[in-house]
């Protein structure tokens, strides 16, 4: 089963997103009773924890194209791939894996470095503000590479759908003050979704969940 190619356009969205990421991982007062609060093109949107019902459809989608991938021929494991990538075109995922969580622990060491920097001292925290940049553009690189090379596997197909039906199921717009309504009439209409607003939905629910496991 063929997956559809990252373009240019789609790696600008995934740069938004790690962007939207660094963003929510560090401001938690966007998580308000179980929804989480975002924006896009000065649109309020909210993604909200998903129902049992919600989850049990989701897990269903995810079974069925498991099954399906698992019966079709030409799909690959996860660790299969890992080992074509190492051997036929020496990409080593596992090392940039490592690296990607190296970074990771350079950012969080970056916001400690930050948060203690007094006020009246605007050259340093300039100076801190371009090492993180730095570090973020190398992160973004490395997650692209990833997504990119891992995509056609089995298990990274397969948690895309889960996260995908939830993010269809759970994101809502808001209308007026304190009301919100559904986006996409069904999940097809949310498959064709063009415009990003479905990549920030997904980064939501993964940024929700993430938070109320924590």
């Amino acid at each position: 089963m063929e997956t559809e190619p990252l373009t240019p356009e789609k790696i600008t969205q995934i740069k938004d997103l790690l962007k939207d990421i660094d963003i929510n991982q560090n401001n938690q007062s966007l998580i308000q009773d179980n929804k989480l609060i975002f924006t896009k093109d000065d649109k309020v949107y909210r993604c909200n924890m998903p129902t049992q019902i919600q989850q049990t459809k989701a897990e269903e989608k995810q079974n069925q194209l498991k099954v399906k991938l698992i019966q079709t021929d030409n799909t690959i494991t996860r660790k299969k791939l890992i080992q074509v990538l190492k051997e036929k075109q020496d990409i080593d995922i596992i090392k940039l894996e490592k690296d990607k969580e190296k970074l990771q622990e350079d950012l969080q060491n970056i916001y400690l470095e930050l948060a203690i920097v007094p006020t009246d001292n605007p050259e340093k925290i300039e100076q801190i503000k371009e090492k993180k940049k730095v570090i973020e553009e190398k992160f973004m690189e490395i997650t692209i590479e990833i997504i990119e090379m891992l995509s056609p596997c089995i298990e990274e197909q397969v948690k895309a759908i889960y996260y995908k039906y939830l993010s269809y199921a759970c994101t809502e717009k808001q209308i007026k003050e304190n009301k919100f309504e559904s986006i996409w009439n069904n999940y097809s209409e949310f498959e064709k979704d063009d415009t990003g607003l479905s990549y920030k939905a997904i980064n939501a629910i993964q940024t929700l969940l993430l938070n109320i496991k924590e």
